[in-house]
């Protein structure tokens, strides 16, 4: 056991030193690269660090949401100098796709604008589908740097965390929360589904929140909605629809406190209730996360 741990400890620290060291080579080349990887894995943060690193930091970092890009934005954009990331590739057009190639790929006019692309699907089945063309696939698909999930990049995941806690801490005007064990337990052991976005709004409510037992309750509360439980007896449905409202009102505490910086006072009143209402919310939320603690950590 401990040798296997070692050895994905090993293999999650090549990984990330092979990523740092890939995002410093392709930052030296003016070539498009296709980043690939989960949803909120990161993408967009390689793709601006590989802009940070090259010859064109100092023009514009412009990313492009591909769901709902027009011709003339993107056209602009391409003949903007700087760097152009395209978010979710699969999301544009068949003709989009077309404009790209023709503006970008065989044009001799674009010369100071580099472009990159993420995606979080099957690029091949796409192709195969008709939804991408095959020109447009092989010219975004020449050089490709796939990122691999926070699940598999643990010994990352604190000073991650530290970063975050960093940056929030001076978004909410709050100090930056040390993190007590189990907190830290929580960020190491959880398989983080949504990647590097749901650790995002995970570190955002432990620092608006201020409380780190009542912010891992939230997040509990929050991620255990559906999860399955082989020990635990069928719930009746009214058990189940109020279960189901307790994990929703715990959710929009936790958002609400998030939204207003961890103002209380703010925030109960958003919610329609009195602020002594809010504090007894909150304080049953600690009591029974409380409860839920075990030796070896928190029960997740």
């Amino acid at each position: 056991m401990i040798h296997n741990e070692k050895r994905q400890a090993r293999a999650a620290f090549s990984a990330e030193t092979r990523i740092q060291r890939a995002m410093a080579r392709l930052a030296e080349s003016g070539c498009p690269v296709l980043i690939l990887g989960e949803h909120g894995a990161g993408k967009r943060f390689v793709a601006a660090q590989i802009h940070a690193q090259s010859h064109l930091s100092r023009s514009a970092f412009q990313e492009i949401r591909c769901f709902d890009a027009e011709a003339s934005t993107l056209q602009a954009a391409l003949s903007t100098p700087g760097t152009v990331y395209l978010a979710e590739i699969t999301d544009l057009s068949l003709s989009m796709q077309e404009l790209i190639v023709n503006s970008y790929f065989r044009s001799e006019q674009v010369e100071s604008c580099r472009l990159l692309c993420g995606s979080s699907r099957d690029l091949p089945r796409e192709v195969k589908s008709w939804r991408m063309r095959e020109d447009f696939y092989y010219f975004v698909s020449t050089v490709t740097l796939q990122i691999p999930p926070l699940r598999c990049r643990r010994p990352e995941i604190l000073s991650i965390a530290d970063e975050l806690l960093a940056q929030y801490a001076k978004q909410f005007d709050r100090p930056k929360p040390v993190l007590c064990k189990e907190t830290i337990g929580h960020l190491l052991e959880h398989i983080w589904p949504g990647n590097l976005s749901e650790l995002q709004t995970a570190i955002k409510t432990f620092v608006a929140i201020g409380d780190q037992a009542i912010s891992l309750a939230a997040i509990n509360a929050a991620a255990q909605s559906g999860r399955p439980n082989g020990n635990r007896r069928p719930l009746l449905l009214k058990e189940a629809t109020r279960a189901s409202s307790i994990q929703l009102e715990r959710q929009l505490i936790s958002e609400v406190l998030i939204s207003t910086g961890g103002n209380r006072k703010r925030a109960a009143a958003d919610l329609g209730i009195s602020y002594k209402a809010l504090l007894y919310k909150l304080k049953q939320i600690e009591t029974e996360n409380q409860s839920a603690f075990c030796g070896n950590g928190v029960a997740l």
